[in-house]
């Protein structure tokens, strides 16, 4: 009997979600899964009174007495991301937990009250202080709006829906699990007798984890505020000093790190000047890293990248771990969601 398995990756920068996975004709790897910003803005009045704006990728939702926008398309504009240490105890995280969870119902054609596993994950640092507190949230049973697809004549316009089971895990393990795959047996990776480090840089944390063949090393693993948002915050800062644009926001510098620039309309920036102050402070962070896992480094066999922030710490990493073979894990800012997903199955057999 299929099981149904739902992964979310509520990250502070994206929310990840994967509720399927199959090998067609050819061979090839198919995912049901999406990727998302982690906004949720709260619904203006004007747009309560006419009903909003009726798209099926921005989910509206009511939390709390208030009511918010969440999915691929909650923003219309540029949304500041929360960055709240407390994070997983907001309203935009529920909101971004039950739009994830629709967004499932709708991709897989299935009302369901019932999510036979639910698997989500924190930072490591939070892993050990938070993730009890977590799964309590996950399994709490939450009212999710019905999709339009999935919507009957005098049918009901939300349903209860409550995991049987909820899985927490260590963010970067999801990342690990995904490195795993499609190795083979005989890899080093499942040696007991070598030790195996994913790093993941992500938007708010800078996180690590170790295992010894895929046991979890907990005291070698760690994390520290930084990651992806303080590289954007710099670079934000810096330009608004050179052109007196004032502070930017991280979406638009992200951006414009990528395509080589930033448009505001009445001027265009180029960003490949600032480029080399992007690296030398990723530079920093990797150090800062690497001061934390000295002692251990000489044991170290494999070494993976993951996360979205993966191709702004690439270069560093390669360049202050000479030796070792930086790993990067094929579409690492989806990695972790699928290795959360293949995690759950893991726990049926599928």
């Amino acid at each position: 009997m299929t099981k149904n398995v739902i992964a979310v990756d509520v990250g502070y920068g994206n929310t990840k979600v994967v509720w399927n996975h199959s090998i067609d004709k050819l061979g090839k790897e198919r995912w049901g899964e999406t990727c998302f910003r982690s906004v949720a803005p709260l619904m203006m009045v004007d747009e309560e009174k006419s009903g909003g704006i009726q798209n099926p990728d921005r989910i509206p939702l009511q939390i709390n007495g208030k009511k918010y926008y969440a999915g691929p398309a909650a923003s219309l504009g540029i949304e500041a991301r929360a960055l709240d240490p407390n994070y997983i105890e907001t309203d935009e995280h529920e909101a971004l937990l039950r739009a994830s969870i629709h967004i499932a119902m709708r991709e897989k054609r299935e009302l369901f009250e019932e999510i036979d596993m639910l698997v989500v994950g924190l930072p490591v640092s939070g892993f050990r202080s938070k993730g009890k507190r977590l799964q309590e949230i996950a399994s709490e049973p939450r009212e999710i709006p019905v999709p339009t697809v999935l919507q009957t004549e005098g049918g009901p316009q939300s349903i209860t829906v409550r995991a049987k089971q909820v899985k927490v895990i260590p963010q970067p393990f999801g990342g690990l699990r995904y490195a795993a795959q499609n190795l083979p047996e005989t890899d080093d990776l499942f040696s007991d007798r070598a030790l195996s480090m994913i790093i993941d840089p992500g938007y708010r944390t800078f996180d690590w984890f170790v295992a010894n063949g895929m046991r979890p090393e907990m005291k070698l693993s760690g994390s520290f505020d930084g990651g992806v948002s303080s590289l954007l915050r710099l670079i934000s800062q810096t330009i608004g000093y050179d052109h007196g644009t004032g502070s930017l926001e991280f979406d638009q510098v992200e951006e414009g790190m990528v395509r080589g620039s930033i448009n505001l309309g009445y001027q265009v920036i180029d960003t490949k000047p600032y480029r080399a102050i992007l690296e030398e402070a990723a530079r920093k962070e990797v150090m800062a890293f690497l001061g934390r896992i000295d002692s251990n480094k000489a044991r170290l066999s494999r070494v993976f990248l993951t996360g979205g922030g993966a191709s702004f710490y690439q270069q560093a990493l390669i360049e202050k771990l000479p030796g070792y073979k930086i790993e990067t894990v094929q579409n690492s800012v989806m990695g972790n969601a699928r290795g959360y997903w293949l995690s759950g199955c893991d726990d049926f057999d599928i």
